[in-house]
């Protein structure tokens, strides 16, 4: 009998043989796929760097506009620019309490100083009669008060405000009055002691 030549040893030499170029075009392909990685991992940073700049930049910007929703206000400037945000919010949002919302204000804080505001927006040539605040010595509110009684003593000077009120350049909010200024003055023949203000 003849034997059959046997194909088995060069059979499994020519598997190894593939098996090796597999594993070495895997590695070479994992090696290309790390270098892929790499390369990634290097545009990921380049980009985070980018935006960490870009941010740093966008708080420099929001540094340099003061915010005068969220601070106390301590003179007259703040007062003034606090009005013009709200002022500036009403006009876009056509609500009054969305604008007070949005800049975290209290409505009873611009109404109680709304008549600076109005006094420096409307006539600033008016602003020598109510004087000059004076801080520590008065109140914003006191001067708002003083210079509500300017608007009050000169009709010409209310009717300008009304006016920018009805056309938006000035908030539709009226400040507290003390009961004087109302018109609640006592008839001329009463005497002055009997005036109760409280």
């Amino acid at each position: 009998m003849a034997e059959v030549p046997r194909s088995s040893k060069p059979h499994s030499s020519e598997v190894k043989s593939h098996k090796r170029e597999r594993g070495s075009s895997s590695s070479s392909g994992s090696s290309g796929s790390d270098c892929e990685g790499s390369d990634s991992s290097e545009v990921s940073a380049a980009s985070s760097e980018q935006r960490k700049k870009k941010h740093h930049k966008d708080k420099k910007k929001s540094k340099k506009s003061k915010d005068y929703s969220r601070k106390r206000a301590t003179g007259v400037q703040y007062v003034v620019q606090r009005y013009k945000q709200v002022l500036s919010a009403f006009n876009k949002r056509k609500n009054m309490s969305e604008a007070f919302r949005q800049l975290g204000i209290d409505r009873n804080t611009i109404a109680n100083t709304a008549s600076i505001a109005e006094l420096h927006l409307a006539n600033k040539d008016m602003i020598p009669l109510v004087g000059q605040f004076r801080q520590g010595e008065e109140t914003l509110v006191s001067y708002a008060q003083r210079c509500t009684m300017v608007i009050d003593s000169d009709p010409d000077l209310a009717r300008k405000i009304d006016h920018m009120k009805a056309n938006g350049e000035l908030l539709p909010i009226s400040g507290k009055r003390s009961r004087l200024m109302h018109g609640h003055l006592p008839p001329m023949g009463c005497a002055a002691d009997t005036i109760l203000i409280g």
